[in-house]
């Protein structure tokens, strides 16, 4: 799918257009030391060529520490894959409007080609035009390192160097030529903004990556030995703690009483045989010596087939009144939007957060209307499909759909699902929306 994302860095921008400024520069005085035209005086150019010299330096040097510090290093990694069709491309499919054979990512910002190009000019280019040119600049010191006899031979490598930065200069401007748009590529780099091909798995993953660590539900992970992976700050939160050390790496067993280790020991060996854990009430031993109460699931967590952690939830329900009412009570306080509609699609009820993430600000607003009002004209259709899934049974899990806001305004969302029974029959649908703008 199509989305405009946030692709280019502030740093990024300042590095390209700061390179591309002083490699120019570079070249028009560089040119000009070879006696090419007069435009600055033979002495000038040389102190600015040299002046521009050290800047393009320690520009590199804070480059190479932001790409290892970021790991955008990862996208100039080498591969062969599609080389091929991306040449043909280049020499001839983009001549006759073929389409791109590769996709444009966050985590993958060129093609194959052009990662070839730009990790020679990294590690092979570039190093040779800083080498040489300190090389031509202290040659005449005896003492120094870059004292050499062939003077000649250096500057040959140097200028050769500067003509092949050139004509990757010159394609490279061309080439940026050759998006949806004549300006598109110019505009991205310059505000950082672009519409590209956005991985719906990966995207998915970051959203709900997102969503555990600013739930209000704490989450937690566990390996097959029992140990705890990971929680995140709700869960430290409900268990008094801002340490996550203290947890990390331990036994599950340090989070309950003795006499409560048991319910979740049984809890644990059931799931690592492959079960689903939802809405068990637990008691936990806090952090500072207290109790708490909450609700907790559990779930298996597979790779490649084998069973290899066990992940949950927990919610606190210590203003529940009774067992029997949590459910509401989540409901209503959770962070996630939900949603209820009855048999022929009309709504039953909605929680704050879906109101927040409408745009509306009463349930009476909403209660009672059909789901079609809440969907841009392009969507009904989809949403009626998961509908007509939901009345005959299934469960629909992270379906992508668009929603309609009072104001007018059109997000997407990720929508799951379950059917409602009433005496083994289906009365409605529920479940809950994460916003994947």
């Amino acid at each position: 799918m199509k989305k405009r994302t946030y692709i280019y860095k502030s740093f990024e921008r300042f590095w390209h257009w700061s390179q591309a400024l002083l490699i120019l520069f570079l070249a028009i005085t560089g040119f000009e030391i070879h006696s090419s035209y007069h435009l600055f005086g033979f002495s000038y150019a040389v102190k600015m060529h040299n002046i521009a010299a050290w800047a393009f330096l320690i520009l590199i040097i804070f480059a190479i520490f932001w790409h290892f510090v970021t790991g955008e290093w990862k996208q100039y990694i080498p591969t062969t894959k599609f080389i091929k069709e991306q040449i043909d491309y280049y020499i001839t499919g983009i001549f006759k409007n073929a389409p791109h054979p590769t996709k444009k990512t966050v985590y993958n910002k060129f093609n194959p080609l052009q990662r070839l190009i730009y990790l020679g000019l990294k590690i092979l280019v570039i190093p040779v035009q800083v080498l040489t040119g300190f090389a031509y600049l202290y040659y005449m010191y005896p003492d120094s390192i870059w004292h050499t006899s062939g003077l000649n031979y250096i500057a040959v490598i140097h200028t050769f160097g500067a003509f092949v930065l050139l004509a990757f200069v010159i394609a490279h401007v061309y080439l940026t030529t050759t998006g949806n748009t004549p300006t598109e590529s110019l505009y991205a780099m310059l505000t950082g903004w672009e519409v590209i091909d956005v991985d719906e798995n990966e995207l998915r993953k970051e959203h709900l990556v997102k969503a555990v660590e600013n739930s209000v539900a704490g989450y937690y992970r566990i390996n097959k030995d029992g140990v705890i992976v990971d929680v995140n700050k709700a869960w430290l939160d409900l268990y008094k703690c801002n340490d996550k050390s203290k947890y990390i790496g331990k036994h599950y067993s340090v989070t309950r009483e003795k006499e409560n280790l048991k319910q979740l020991e049984e809890l644990v060996h059931d799931v690592f045989k492959g079960n689903y854990i939802h809405g068990v009430f637990s008691k936990r031993k806090c952090c500072d010596g207290s109790t708490g109460q909450h609700i907790l699931s559990m779930n298996p967590i597979f790779s490649e087939e084998e069973l290899i952690e066990a992940e949950g939830f927990i919610i606190d329900v210590e203003h529940a009144e009774n067992e029997s009412n949590y459910l509401p009570y989540l409901i209503k306080n959770s962070t996630a939007a939900y949603y209820k509609l009855d048999i022929d699609g009309y709504i039953l009820e909605v929680n704050d957060a879906w109101l927040n993430l409408y745009k509306y600000k009463t349930e009476s607003e909403v209660k009672g209307k059909h789901f079609s009002l809440f969907r841009p004209d392009e969507s009904i259709k989809d949403f009626q499909n998961i509908f007509n899934k939901l009345i005959n049974g299934e469960t629909i899990s992270s379906a992508k759909i668009a929603r309609l806001c009072k104001d007018g305004s059109i997000g997407y969302q990720l929508v799951s699902a379950n059917p409602i029974y009433h005496n083994a029959k289906i009365i409605g649908m529920e479940g809950f929306i994460l916003p994947i703008e």
